[in-house]
């Protein structure tokens, strides 16, 4: 639930920036952005409806799966909610509907806010106990339910006070929005530190410690693996396994992962960095200051449209079906064969 800095508007998946309606935006200006609106509500809900179809077809469906299927709801809920509700308001320009109706579309923009990085944190804290723990993970199918369910409970309870902050008001230009309801914008400071250390500087922190932990420990065991290889002889397979090696397909899912949260890094980065500065009277009022608003404010929606597109790279047969047909004839190597092998013995598929 970010707010637009152009005519008190609001954009489509961040906070409120601040109370600035700014007058001098062009026509030209304005029909720019709804056109990346519409092409990014596009991209979010066709591409997330794929990724939907493609998890929901698939036979044997592993945890991994599941994340994916949650981050795509979450996307897809961030389209319809979020991106939609602002091209609408784009259009009517006042905020036309009750005051009811205003706490409770910001109440829901904040939840997916809260959401989209805590199931990420989620996935993240999954991958970690498959590449660390791996027994262990394989007997604890119900932690990935559980993990997002603790993700979407926190999201709904760190969301509450939007219900008491937002409400529909008058402005002091004579627009009626759905803006906060405080006396001054002093308030916007400590707000928005609070809020940005809960969806953005918290979660990456623990995201960056578990996957630091998760190459490491896949490091050390690519080692062991390459000297479980170095014993083996005369291209016959070996019978003593180390049961703590990593399989192709987990190594898949971690990259998966990594790309994920690289790009939420992007996209989310230079919003908050904005913000703050913004809320500390850091930066210039100048129409440089501006225009790099309207670009900063769109990054986040950009976010839901990008991860199917990330999804699609590393599932080509899903995307580009046609590009999938290979040789049966192709020599496996000694190397393939033991992955294969280790596959099969050490854990159950792990597919992206």
């Amino acid at each position: 639930m970010i707010s637009s800095l152009t005519q008190g508007s609001f954009s489509s998946n961040a906070l409120v920036l601040t109370d600035i309606p700014v007058l001098c935006c062009s026509v030209f200006l304005q029909t720019e952005q709804l056109i990346t609106l519409w092409v990014l509500f596009v991209f979010t809900i066709v591409g997330n409806s794929v990724v939907l179809f493609s998890t929901w077809r698939r036979k044997r469906k592993s945890r991994m799966t599941f994340f994916v299927t949650q981050l795509a709801i979450t996307d897809s809920f961030t389209g319809l909610v979020n991106i939609l509700t602002d091209i609408i308001w784009r259009f009517t320009g006042d905020f036309m509907a009750p005051d009811l109706v205003c706490r409770v579309v910001r109440y829901l923009q904040v939840v997916l806010l809260y959401a989209s990085t805590y199931v990420l944190v989620s996935l993240s804290i999954d991958r970690y106990h498959a590449i660390v723990y791996p027994m262990k993970f394989l007997q604890g199918e119900k932690q990935a339910k559980v993990l997002i369910m603790i993700a979407w409970i926190l999201a709904f309870l760190f969301s509450i006070p939007t219900l008491i902050i937002f409400g529909k008001r008058t402005l002091s230009n004579g627009e009626v929005q759905c803006w906060a309801l405080w006396p001054d914008d002093s308030y916007w400071i400590p707000y928005m530190t609070i809020v940005a250390f809960l969806v953005y500087f918290i979660p990456l922190t623990i995201i960056s410690i578990i996957y630091g932990i998760v190459i490491r420990t896949i490091w050390i065991k690519s080692k062991a693996h390459e000297t479980v290889i170095s014993k083996c002889s005369g291209g016959k397979m070996c019978t003593s396994y180390n049961r703590g090696l990593i399989s192709k397909a987990k190594i898949k899912a971690i990259k998966y992962s990594i790309v994920i949260i690289l790009a939420f890094i992007c996209c989310w980065s230079p919003y908050f960095l904005f913000d703050i500065l913004d809320n500390f009277n850091l930066l210039p009022d100048t129409k440089k200051r501006f225009y790099a608003s309207v670009i900063i404010q769109n990054l986040p929606a950009l976010n839901s449209a990008i991860n199917p597109l990330i999804y699609c790279a590393f599932n080509s047969s899903i995307c580009f079906p046609w590009g999938e047909q290979r040789s049966q004839d192709s020599r496996v190597t000694f190397r393939e064969r033991m992955e294969q092998h280790e596959m099969q013995i050490l854990s159950k598929p792990e597919f992206i």
